[in-house]
């Protein structure tokens, strides 16, 4: 099915939102609440994004947030063929690191919430993938995935998923990385 993306201001994460007609098609083919969807351009760019029940103002469009676009090359009035990926493997392992120096110093501040904000935003994962994630509402920080595991492709980021922060210091500089662990992988 060909569709506009259109980029939207105003939402807070970075799953998309379908129209119904859409929505319909996957409801009837699939019993998953969260689906990955491939995006394809007709110059053949890829662009993967999840939806979780949002419906879009028009039937004929997808939507997403600007600044999630903006993270991964989406541009406005793009014209995708739309596919939904089965089978997309849970990441259990997932290393991120925020994507200026701003943006490690507010992760810092805001640790605790970005726990829960990654998990309630971001659905889906790849190496090299940058996302926004807001925190308290007012706050948008740029995130980038630096591995996943297991590696390929795309990841879907359980919510049952524990997250452990992890800080170093190297050379007196502060390093901080992000690790989503899955309950049922141990830490080595």
């Amino acid at each position: 099915m060909e569709l506009e993306v259109r980029l939207v201001g105003g939402i807070e994460n970075c799953f998309a939102s379908l129209p119904l007609p859409l929505i319909q098609t996957l409801q009837s083919t699939t019993r998953s609440h969260v689906f990955t969807l491939e995006l394809r351009s007709r110059t053949g760019k890829l662009w993967f994004v999840a939806w979780s029940g949002a419906t879009s103002t028009s039937s004929s469009a997808i939507e997403v947030s600007q600044q999630f676009a903006e993270c991964i090359s989406l541009p406005d009035h793009t014209a995708v063929q739309v596919r939904a990926v089965s089978n997309v493997a849970k990441a259990t392992l997932v290393t991120v690191e925020p994507h200026s120096e701003d943006d490690w110093e507010v992760l810092e501040l805001n640790s605790e919430h970005a726990e829960a904000a990654i998990l309630n935003q971001v659905r889906i994962v790849h190496e090299a993938m940058k996302f926004p994630l807001w925190l308290h509402g007012r706050t948008v920080i740029t995130v980038h995935v630096v591995s996943t595991f297991p590696k390929k492709g795309v990841g879907n980021l359980d919510v049952a998923r524990l997250i452990y922060m992890v800080y170093d210091i190297v050379d007196s500089n502060i390093v901080k990385l992000v690790l989503f662990k899955s309950k049922s992988s141990s830490v080595q």
